[in-house]
């Protein structure tokens, strides 16, 4: 079947792009998210928008809160109307309605004062600074953990860096998903090299995001790892600390009133431009269903509990042999199955698909085939999806997304077939020699 879905592909789409054609569309993608980064510069230092967008994007929320930790009483970080009024005094050039609301939990703050002592504009400077270096930090780290062939790396590192999650949602539009991806890319590390319970310490310095911890960390306790548990419960209580001497009680309870009313915000009612942002099945079904909120619901529910059932039982049968392609489906899942997932913390597919390509030459050749689909879609359906959702109501991301975690699942089953196979085998055969040897020693037979 396989081999009959390749010779479709190449009948109809021709042969699949190689690393030339992979290197070219990087340099052209990141030519030109370097020359329109310039621009917005530019016009940024004059005070001036680029594009109907002002300097920035979403780094000036980020700097605001900075800039309250630094001057004001640091519960006030949660204080919408004092966040709004600075955003606007920061950054006039600002949409008057425009309002950017900070909801990550309060020791993730810190990292924001150094930036917010600056100006602004040369505070974004040296955000994008931060973030490219961070990324590429964590980029490095990935493909040392997955083993990825060095001949590989090159390309993986220019189509990670050109991708458009990465160079325009978070790189050029100021977001922290560049902060996410080089926590998973850590914590990756660790777990490759068997520092299990340093890997959850890792894993929690991403709670300030929980909606992309929470299951993986579900996942952790179902399969019974429990040191990589046990080190993202430590860190859990570490960070929570951090948190309250950050803002005190008071700043806490407000985060979580802040958490709660920006929940409100992303699954009420909303058009399509707001919904096309996201990627997870809470917008698709919405985006997908209209106002038929109530069918939207259930086909959240039917989806979720077949995903998450069948990615628990892959851990609850991993037992001790967690696959890199497990992991892959377990980030592709973590994106999808979810209520609130914006586009650019979509990088973890960087790392998804990271994990499964460092195998792929183990693979027979037709699901090195469907790899290579796999990625081209990966690549390029980004750069059209939020028109799609727009307009067609549909975001095709979603769908990539959840394809290629399904695909990595079957993936993963096949490998741990595999090696239960192994393991029988080995198993038996040690049985066989041992019977053998007992009946050739001199007394076995009196």
């Amino acid at each position: 079947m396989h081999g009959q879905a390749t010779g479709r592909w190449r009948r109809y789409f021709g042969p699949m792009p190689g690393r030339r054609e992979a290197h070219a569309m990087a340099w052209m993608a990141l030519t030109a998210g370097v020359i329109l980064c310039g621009a917005s510069l530019v016009l940024g230092f004059q005070g001036r928008t680029f594009m109907g967008r002002a300097l920035g994007g979403d780094f000036v929320e980020f700097y605001t809160i900075g800039k309250i930790l630094n001057t004001y009483s640091p519960a006030r970080i949660y204080d919408l109307q004092l966040a709004v009024s600075l955003q606007h005094e920061t950054l006039p050039s600002m949409a008057e309605t425009q309002m950017l609301v900070f909801a990550q939990a309060p020791y993730i703050a810190w990292l924001f004062r150094p930036f917010a002592w600056l100006p602004y504009a040369w505070a974004y400077v040296a955000w994008l600074g931060f973030t490219a270096a961070l990324y590429a930090a964590g980029l490095a780290a990935l493909f040392s953990a997955v083993g990825l062939k060095r001949e590989d790396r090159k390309t993986g590192f220019l189509l990670a860096l050109s991708s458009m999650p990465f160079l325009f949602e978070t790189w050029i539009g100021g977001q922290m998903a560049a902060v996410v991806f080089f926590i998973w890319a850590l914590f990756l590390w660790c777990i490759q090299n068997e520092r299990r319970f340093v890997a959850g310490l890792v894993l929690s310095l991403c709670l300030f995001k929980p909606t992309l911890v929470a299951l993986p960390a579900a996942m952790l306790l179902l399969s019974r790892r429990w040191r990589v548990a046990g080190g993202l419960a430590v860190g859990s209580t570490a960070v929570a600390l951090i948190s309250i001497a950050t803002v005190g009680l008071d700043g806490c309870r407000a985060w979580t009133r802040m958490l709660a009313f920006n929940a409100q915000v992303a699954s009420g009612a909303g058009d399509a431009w707001h919904r096309s942002k996201y990627v997870d099945m809470a917008a698709f079904f919405h985006l997908l269903l209209g106002k038929r909120e109530t069918a939207a619901a259930v086909a959240m529910v039917i989806v979720g509990v077949a995903a998450v059932g069948a990615l628990g039982w892959a851990w609850w049968r991993a037992e001790g042999l967690a696959s890199s392609e497990l992991w892959a489906a377990t980030l592709c899942f973590t994106l999808v199955v979810n209520a609130y997932a914006p586009i650019y913390d979509s990088v973890l597919a960087v790392a998804a698909v990271a994990l499964v390509a460092a195998k792929r030459e183990e693979r027979p050749p037709n699901d090195r085939e469907a790899f290579a689909a796999w990625l081209l879609l990966l690549y390029m359906v980004p750069w059209v999806t939020q028109s799609f959702a727009e307009f067609l109501h549909l975001q095709l991301i979603t769908l990539v997304l959840a394809g290629f975690g399904v695909w990595a699942l079957r993936l993963a089953h096949e490998s741990t077939e595999k090696n239960g196979t192994l393991r029988l085998t080995h198993c038996k055969s040690e049985g066989e020699e041992s019977t053998m040897t007992h009946q050739l020693q001199p007394g076995a037979a009196g």
